[in-house]
């Protein structure tokens, strides 16, 4: 069934993101996981402190960047498969999808999926697993729809408890697919049929909109099972 790890808003230098990491760890089943980060969506440029992360909870690190001149489609297949977990960064979902399809990685990142590795991401990195993203991509930073990988049926929001992503509330009606918002400080774990929200703080929670009730809103926290067919 997959599994997916999409998150937004945690505290990069507090415990919170050490603990989702070590949650992620604990997914892979793996005494040792690899961990391969692939920043496509921020043109290329990332943090270390994700690296460091995760090299500090002993895991093998490494990362991808698919506009280098040396990356050949060999080089995409055999890093893919090496990874137990794959993160990608906030950024531009346009650009990703872009390059990813350029590359030839979008092919081997459906393969990653398929064969059971955990695909985990923040804002941009949250959405890109999806069928479609609501992303600041467009000019003047407006907010549109963005095709996605489609690992999963769903349009995904990030960043939404936030003023600048409310606008999501009035284009969502707009969407023939189920919708997920995610505020800050939730990750929607999706792993292998077992759906739940892994929370920074204990409040966060994200929410389905369901296009067949009038995209009305509903809290995953305490109705996780509307995912659990898909």
């Amino acid at each position: 069934m997959g599994k997916i790890i999409a998150y937004c808003g945690f505290d990069e230098t507090s415990e919170e993101i050490w603990d989702l990491a070590i949650h992620a760890a604990k997914i892979t089943g793996r005494e040792i996981p690899n961990f391969l980060l692939i920043p496509t969506s921020a043109m290329d440029s990332f943090n270390p402190g994700t690296l460091n992360t995760f090299s500090k909870l002993g895991c093998n690190v490494d990362k991808l960047l698919l506009t280098m001149p040396y990356v050949t489609g060999d080089y995409i297949a055999e890093r893919i498969r090496w990874a137990d977990i794959i993160s990608v960064p906030g950024g531009n979902l346009k650009y990703l999808m872009e390059i990813w399809t350029k590359t030839g990685a979008l092919k081997y990142i459906r393969e990653a999926y398929d064969s059971g590795k955990l695909l985990m991401g923040t804002s941009t990195g949250a959405m890109c697993w999806f069928e479609e993203g609501f992303d600041n991509c467009a000019i003047f930073d407006r907010r549109v729809f963005v095709g996605a990988c489609g690992l999963k049926p769903y349009c995904i929001c990030p960043h939404y408890e936030s003023e600048e992503w409310k606008s999501f509330d009035a284009a969502v009606k707009t969407r023939t697919i189920p919708s997920i918002a995610i505020e800050d400080g939730a990750a929607l774990c999706l792993i292998d049929g077992n759906n739940y929200i892994y929370k920074a703080k204990g409040g966060e929670t994200c929410w389905y909109f369901d296009p067949e009730k009038g995209n009305e809103k509903i809290d995953l926290s305490y109705n996780g099972d509307i995912l659990s067919d898909l």
